[in-house]
C-alpha cells in the first residue's frame, strides 16, 4: 500500500468513525470493517462499468444512512459525541464523498470492478486505522474519567 493510499484509507476510517462506529466490544474484523465493506458493496452493486464521484457518493451515502438500522454491528454517533458536531447525515455524506472521490475515482479510475479487486487489502488498512481510533478513544475516555 502506497503512502497516498494509506493516507486515503486512514482519512476514510476517521470520517467513518465520526459517523458510524463498530459496537463496543465487538472486535470481529467484519464488524470493524463494516462501513468500508458496505461502501464497496454499494458501488459494486451498481453494475456499472464506471461511476462518477457524485453517483458513487449517492449510492454509498444511501446505503450507510440505513446501515445502523439494519445491523447490530454498528451504531450511529450522535452529533454531540462527534468531532464535527454535525448531523449524522452530513457526516455520512462527507465520508461517502471522500470514499467516492479519493478511493473510487482517484485510485480506481471510477471502476467498481477495480475497487472490488483491491477491497481486501484496503479493508485491512481500514481495519488497522479503525482499531487505532478505538484505542485513542478508549484512552481519551479513560483519562477523563
Amino acid at each position: 500500500m502506497t503512502n497516498a493510499t494509506k493516507d486515503t484509507v486512514t482519512e476514510l476510517a476517521e470520517l467513518a468513525y465520526d459517523a458510524v462506529r463498530p459496537v463496543y466490544g465487538n472486535d470481529s474484523p467484519y464488524a470493524i470493517e463494516r462501513v468500508f465493506r458496505e461502501s464497496v458493496k454499494a458501488v459494486k452493486d451498481s453494475n456499472e462499468f464506471r461511476l462518477s464521484a457524485d453517483e458513487a457518493a449517492l449510492l454509498v451515502a444511501g446505503r450507510l444512512e440505513k446501515l445502523h438500522q439494519r445491523s447490530e454491528q454498528v451504531w450511529p454517533v450522535p452529533a454531540d459525541k462527534s468531532r464535527s458536531g454535525d448531523q449524522l447525515n452530513e457526516r455520512i455524506e462527507r465520508y461517502a464523498e471522500a470514499f467516492a472521490r479519493r478511493l473510487l475515482v482517484d485510485r480506481c479510475e471510477g471502476k467498481p470492478s477495480l475497487l472490488k479487486r483491491r477491497a481486501n487489502n484496503l479493508a485491512d488498512g481500514f481495519y488497522a486505522a479503525t482499531i487505532k481510533l478505538q484505542r485513542e478513544t478508549t484512552d481519551d475516555t479513560t483519562e477523563t474519567n
